[in-house]
């Protein structure tokens, strides 16, 4: 008893050859370039994300020039100091970005500076973010802290953008020091600083989030380029199994 023949296997066309190459380098090539944007733009954090951001360089040169203006003509020192978990995150002050108030007592023997802590805890733990400021003063009676609320630096500010807070508050002790009588009035452009917007809030969120947003985008691009390729696959197959015009015949004569 003979075997039926196997039907002959269908010769692989240009345009399947390319689908398979195309769908290759999708599954594989949009995940991998996912995790390189991810390891570059934000690189994951083995203490889960409860690191306190400092000012960058350019924010820190600007909030010390602008106090070195207050402090020449109000003949008082100006600083912050930014801490977490007793750790200091970033000291400055009129004398540059990264020298403290304190560090000069001929060139600052009085000063005001602000003092904030912040905590970030791990989205794994039920303890909340928070922040405790005060300010600190050696010359001279310290404006009280309470008066920062004004420029809509309160603790939360602290706990949703603490390196743009610390800026502003050391911007605003000028302002309110003057208020108390103390020295004369701060330039214009001080108190202007420090009465900035504030960033949109919101880094809780994303903090915690984000890991889902960039994998809902990367499936989707997936969505999106798998069906791009079924497209090009199935319309090439289409002219390849539509039939090739014929000349007509000419009718043949009587």
């Amino acid at each position: 008893m003979t075997r039926p023949a196997r039907p002959a296997r269908k010769p692989t066309t240009r345009a399947k050859r390319i689908a398979r190459v195309l769908k290759v380098l999708v599954f594989a090539g949009v995940p991998l370039a996912a995790v390189g944007v991810w390891l570059a733009v934000a690189p994951p954090s083995l203490d889960g994300g409860t690191t306190v951001p400092a000012p960058d360089g350019e924010m820190g040169a600007q909030t010390a020039a602008q106090l070195a203006k207050a402090s020449a003509a109000q003949g008082v020192c100006y600083g912050w100091q930014l801490r977490s978990g007793g750790t200091s995150v970033s000291r400055g002050s009129n004398l540059g970005a990264g020298t403290a108030v304190d560090s000069d007592p001929a060139r600052c023997p009085r000063w005001v500076e602000v003092q904030a802590s912040v905590t970030w805890t791990s989205s794994a733990s039920e303890a909340p973010d928070s922040a405790w400021v005060t300010v600190a003063a050696q010359g001279v009676a310290p404006p009280p802290e309470s008066r920062l609320d004004r420029f809509g630096i309160t603790d939360g500010a602290f706990v949703d953008e603490p390196d743009w807070a610390v800026c502003q508050a050391a911007l605003a002790l000028p302002l309110l020091l003057a208020e108390t009588g103390a020295v004369p009035p701060a330039p214009v452009a001080t108190a202007g600083a420090a009465a900035g917007p504030a960033p949109e809030a919101g880094s809780d969120f994303w903090r915690d989030r984000w890991p889902f947003a960039v994998g809902a985008a990367v499936l989707l691009a997936l969505a999106a380029l798998t069906v791009a390729i079924g497209w090009f696959e199935r319309k090439h197959e289409r002219t390849r199994a539509r039939p090739a015009p014929t000349a007509p015949t000419p009718a043949a004569g009587p």
